[in-house]
């Protein structure tokens, strides 16, 4: 079960004010993918968007096997012209919630800042 939402269509889906209590989760195993037909879903997902000052926090299911993630499940890109995409990935019930990746990707940034120090 992960949850499904996108912030630029439900507020509640946001990265700094997920509402977990009124939003829905998915059970990935009976969601379609018409691009990927014949593969299973893996993990839940979140990927959070920042194009200039606007953020988009996107929750679903996962299907291709993420490999360029770090320790917290977590890997940013940035581009051109103010964006940047953090893409994060976990397994377990509802796990792609606001609080549980978020945390994972503070822990390993301080860890690795912690590193640069000594």
């Amino acid at each position: 079960m992960c949850w499904d939402c996108n912030s630029a269509l439900d507020p509640r889906c946001g990265e700094f004010n997920f509402d977990k209590h009124t939003l829905d989760t998915v059970n990935c195993s009976h969601v379609y993918n018409e691009y990927l037909r014949k593969k299973e879903p893996l993990y839940c997902r979140k990927i959070v968007q920042t194009i200039q000052d606007t953020v988009r926090t996107v929750r679903g299911c996962g299907w291709l096997e993420e490999t360029k993630a770090d320790v917290g499940g977590c890997y940013v890109r940035t581009g051109t012209k103010d964006v940047m995409v953090k893409y994060c990935h976990c397994q377990g019930d509802e796990c792609n919630g606001g609080a549980s990746l978020v945390a994972s990707l503070g822990l390993a940034t301080g860890l690795l800042a912690l590193t640069k120090l000594f």
